[in-house]
């Protein structure tokens, strides 16, 4: 006959302890964490690895990946895909390469709208594009990581389209380093992180997989090479 066990909870010290641990164990590439936004001390043969790495990820589910050389070659692929979708309202973060990229693609007739603090919601969820930036680019996920203090999340979950505009010099190799980075030069962490992997999607429905439900259809990131980091 068999005998009945049971197991204790795990007392909660011992779950971040282990936590803490397992983080503490994941392997340092030539990468030293910034503050959340700063360039990495990436040798550039290492980056150009840990970049097509994100970018096999990254189209792996879903998003769609772009290269630009400059925030000008930048302004001419989202003005690509403003045509594509025949966008009439565009709703963008208020940080200067997002801005600069966005005023640059939106042709006459395009209206773009700054996401400031106190933006309605409902002006938000109206827009045909949201553009923001993204504060790091997992490279082993090909996740974006956008933080709170940054720009508005409505901007990249309420537009059906959403278009990230990166620099390159913002890619970080795992999740790990970039819960470091995102703690600030203060050490105090954000309010809030986003990551973003690919399009919205669900399969809670009879494990039927759905894009869109829960956010956007589809995903876009603008790499961009000389970019400030």
């Amino acid at each position: 006959m068999p005998v009945a066990t049971t197991t204790s909870p795990m007392p909660r010290e011992a779950i971040l302890a282990a936590v803490r641990a397992a983080l503490g164990d994941v392997a340092q590439t030539a990468v030293v964490a910034p503050a959340a936004g700063s360039p990495l001390s990436v040798a550039p043969v290492e980056r150009a690895r840990l970049l097509a790495g994100f970018t096999a990820e990254a189209r792996a589910v879903g998003t769609v990946v772009h290269a630009a050389s400059s925030a000008d070659d930048a302004g001419r692929t989202l003005a690509t895909i403003l045509a594509d979708v025949a966008a009439a309202r565009v709703v963008v973060w208020p940080t200067p390469l997002a801005r600069r990229v966005a005023h640059t693609a939106a042709p006459a007739g395009v209206e773009v709208l700054v996401a400031a603090p106190g933006t309605a919601v409902d002006a938000v969820a109206q827009a045909d594009v949201g553009v923001t930036e993204a504060d790091a680019l997992i490279a082993a996920s090909g996740t974006l990581v956008l933080r709170a203090a940054s720009g508005a999340r409505t901007v990249s979950l309420l537009p059906p389209l959403h278009v990230a505009v990166v620099p390159s010099a913002r890619i970080v190799p795992d999740l790990a380093t970039a819960l470091r980075a995102a703690r600030g030069s203060a050490g105090a962490p954000d309010t809030c992180l986003t990551l973003i992997s690919g399009p919205s999607r669900t399969a809670d429905i009879e494990k039927k997989l759905v894009v869109g439900v829960h956010g956007p259809c589809a995903l876009h990131v603008i790499l961009v090479d000389d970019a400030e980091g």
